[in-house]
């Protein structure tokens, strides 16, 4: 009893918040705890335990910041650099939003999104199924995941901006403006890391991945399934090629290239079987967007037009007559346009919407790489 009483003795005060130095702030946390929590918090180790754990795991990957500090350094002064015209873009969209209030942007910009799928939606297939895929799996949980990220955030800029006030020395000037960037890196990133949830940082984070992970899979599964169709379609190619013109082929070839006929025709078919089945699932998927393009547009339309009293109320109805027969029509049309054009973008719309276009073929790289 006596030795554990010393202990304690000497243990405790230097364990104690009071005795222990923290070169950065700490966010201040809710300490109410509810009644049902009782045996949780139990688990809990006392704050000032923590602050030790804190400070000894920070010694333990500190070589290994070291290590970073030139990565880390280029990092912060890009992020410094667009930081604020990052800002700057943010705060002039909001801008822009309030301006087009009058006029309902989210109504308007569905209604215009849609008409281009309408028409034009099979030359971006690839986009189309990602944007789909996301939408069906990865919207709702990212669009929360974007918003905590964003409180986040806005919790380390204050905790900086409050850092980049303090003068522990009291001799007049900034801590920070005392220290190199190396330790400038470091000691932000210790200001951001308390700062910030991390719980809330590694579920948001897990709900983009989620999404994205979706994506990847529905890409993966079209372009398998032209893969399989293509093969086998030029398999049956290849049988009947092999058969008649194959032969024929090898009499009109000298000697010593006959050897290359046979993979050539047969990897030839193979090719134009993958082109085909692309096509096919081109054509497919322009059904797919002037059919969803088509409902986009009727939503943000025939909403405004009953605004403007054009149309009854009942015309909105998604369930209606007149809204579903408006959704067959005006998408037959544009998935008729689409075939007949051979799904090509005519000027100026090919320079319009160049960066979809750009998208939309980035995708595709992306397909055949992870096929």
């Amino acid at each position: 009893r006596v030795r554990v009483a010393v202990r304690d003795r000497c243990v405790a005060p230097a364990l104690s918040p009071a005795n222990m130095t923290d070169p950065v702030p700490v966010s201040s946390k809710p300490t109410s705890i509810d009644a049902d929590d009782s045996e949780a918090t139990k688990k809990i180790p006392p704050p000032a335990v923590m602050n030790a754990l804190s400070i000894k795991v920070a010694g333990a990957i500190r070589p290994y910041l070291d290590k970073a500090a030139p990565l880390l350094v280029a990092a912060s002064t890009g992020f410094a650099m667009v930081e604020p015209y990052a800002v700057a873009l943010w705060a002039y969209l909001q801008y822009v939003w309030e301006k087009l209030q009058p006029y309902h942007p989210e109504e308007m910009f569905p209604a215009l999104a849609g008409f281009v799928l309408v028409f034009f939606g099979g030359n971006f297939f690839t986009l189309c199924a990602a944007v789909e895929a996301y939408r069906l799996v990865g919207f709702a949980d990212t669009k929360k995941a974007l918003q905590k990220l964003h409180k986040s955030y806005a919790l380390a800029m204050a905790a900086s901006k409050k850092d980049d006030e303090l003068d522990e020395d009291g001799d007049g000037v900034a801590d920070v403006k005392q220290i190199g960037k190396k330790e400038l890196v470091v000691r932000k990133l210790g200001v951001v890391a308390k700062a910030v949830d991390p719980v809330l940082v590694a579920d948001a984070l897990t709900a983009i991945n989620t999404g994205l992970m979706a994506v990847v899979a529905t890409l993966r599964v079209k372009f398998a399934q032209c893969v399989t169709l293509g093969v086998t379609v030029g398999g049956i190619a290849h049988n009947i090629v092999s058969t008649h013109i194959e032969p024929v082929l090898l009499e009109l070839t000298p000697a010593e290239y006959k050897k290359w006929v046979a993979p050539s025709v047969k990897h030839g078919c193979q090719l134009a079987g993958v082109t085909l089945a692309w096509s096919l699932q081109m054509t497919i998927s322009a059904f797919h967007s002037s059919s969803r393009g088509a409902q986009l547009f009727a939503r943000g339309t025939l909403a405004y037009l009953v605004r403007r009293n054009y149309l009854k109320p009942s015309a909105v109805d998604e369930t209606g007559k007149f809204f579903n027969a408006f959704i067959v029509l005006f998408g037959f049309v544009g998935f008729w346009s689409q075939f007949w054009s051979g799904f090509s973008l005519p000027f100026p719309l090919n320079i319009l919407l160049l960066p979809v276009r750009l998208m939309e073929w980035g995708l595709r790289v992306v397909v055949f790489m992870l096929g």
